[in-house]
C-alpha cells in the first residue's frame, strides 16, 4: 500500500516538474516546435510567407497593450463602443472575478456565461431550472485558474485579467442557432467572410470574398455546398467590421445579423492559433502576401487609443 501511494506520488511530481518545464520555455521555442508538429517543416520567423507564419510573428513580435484589450472580451466592448457605438454591442447582465459572486436568482432565465480570457470558455443556459448551478460555478472557477495562453501561447491572452461575464443569449427567429460572420481583414479592409451555420448542432461552413463570390479554396474544411445567401444588414456588417479593424495588420471580426440588427461577437487575431489548412496549398502563400506585417513595436511606441487610426 505504502509502495503505491509512493508511486502515485512520485508520478504526480513528476507530471507538476514537466508542467513547470514546459511552461518555462521560451514562446519562440514552443510556437516553432508547435508549428513544424502541424505542418512538418520549420517556422520561418525572419522571411515569413504564409498566412500561419505571418501569425505566429504578429503573436510573438507585434505585442501592445491593445493587443490585449480587443482579446479581451470584456475590455473590447469599450473598443467597439469607441470606434463604431454601443448599439451593436450585446446586452450585458453582469460580470465577476469570481463565480462564487454570482447571484444567478438576479439573472434572466437564458443566458451565456463566459470567462474573458480564453476561447471556448462559455456555457448557454436556455432555461434557467436545468442549470446544474453547482457545477456551473465548479466548471466557471477551472477556467478561472488559467490564461488560454499557456494551452497555445496566444500572447494576447497572457495580461488579461480574468473575469466572468453573463451576457443575453443571442436567439434567431429563423435560424436553429445565430448565424456568425467571420470577416477576414487584412490591412483594415474586410476582404473574406467565414459564414457559420448550426454552429450547436451540424455546423457548416462556407467562405466567400466580400463581394459574396466563392473563391478557389476552403480553409480547414469543405464548403456545405449549399447556397447561402447574405443577410439583409450585410452592407452595415462590412462597413463595421471595417470600421473596427482599422489599423490592424489582420483581425477576423465576428458579428451576427439577428432580425437585421448587427451584433458583435470578437475580435480574433490569430485564427485557428495558425493552424489554419487551406486546400489548394498554395492560397495559404495568397494569404500570406495579403498581410502587412508592420515594424516590431518598441517600449516608446505609443499605444493606438481606442477610437483613433
Amino acid at each position: 500500500m505504502k509502495r503505491a501511494v509512493l508511486n502515485r506520488l512520485f508520478r504526480a511530481l513528476i507530471r507538476r516538474a514537466r508542467g513547470v518545464l514546459a511552461d518555462a520555455t521560451p514562446d519562440r521555442i514552443v510556437l516553432s516546435r508547435r508549428y513544424r508538429r502541424i505542418f512538418g517543416r520549420p517556422l520561418n520567423l525572419r522571411h515569413p510567407e504564409t498566412f500561419n507564419e505571418k501569425l505566429y510573428w504578429l503573436s510573438l513580435y507585434y505585442r501592445t497593450p491593445l493587443v490585449t484589450a480587443v482579446t479581451d472580451k470584456y475590455a473590447v466592448r469599450d473598443y467597439v463602443a469607441a470606434r463604431v457605438g454601443p448599439h451593436i454591442l450585446n446586452e450585458l447582465y453582469g460580470h465577476w472575478t469570481s463565480a462564487r459572486d454570482i447571484d444567478f436568482d438576479a439573472l434572466p432565465d437564458s443566458f451565456v456565461l463566459k470567462v474573458n480570457w480564453g476561447w471556448r470558455y462559455n456555457i448557454f443556459c436556455r432555461r434557467k431550472a436545468d442549470l446544474d448551478i453547482d457545477q456551473t460555478r465548479w466548471q466557471l472557477n477551472q477556467w478561472m485558474c488559467r490564461s488560454h495562453y499557456w494551452n497555445m501561447r496566444e500572447w494576447c491572452y497572457k495580461h488579461i485579467t480574468p473575469r466572468i461575464i453573463c451576457e443575453k443569449l443571442l436567439v434567431d427567429p429563423v435560424e436553429v442557432n445565430p448565424v456568425e460572420y467571420g470577416f477576414h481583414c487584412f490591412g483594415g479592409e474586410p476582404r473574406f467572410v467565414r459564414v457559420h451555420k448550426n454552429r450547436a448542432t451540424n455546423l457548416t461552413v462556407d467562405i466567400f470574398t466580400a463581394d459574396w463570390q466563392r473563391p478557389p479554396f476552403v480553409v480547414n474544411r469543405p464548403s456545405s455546398g449549399k447556397v447561402v445567401d447574405p443577410p439583409p444588414n450585410y452592407a452595415a456588417m462590412v462597413d463595421c467590421a471595417r470600421r473596427l479593424a482599422r489599423g490592424w495588420p489582420f483581425v477576423r471580426v465576428d458579428l451576427y445579423g439577428i432580425a437585421g440588427r448587427t451584433v458583435f461577437g470578437e475580435m480574433t487575431l490569430s485564427p485557428g492559433a495558425g493552424s489554419n489548412r487551406f486546400i489548394p496549398e498554395s492560397y495559404e502563400y495568397y494569404w500570406g502576401r495579403e498581410l502587412p506585417l508592420p515594424r516590431r513595436p518598441r517600449r516608446r511606441d505609443v499605444t493606438v487609443v481606442m477610437g483613433g487610426a
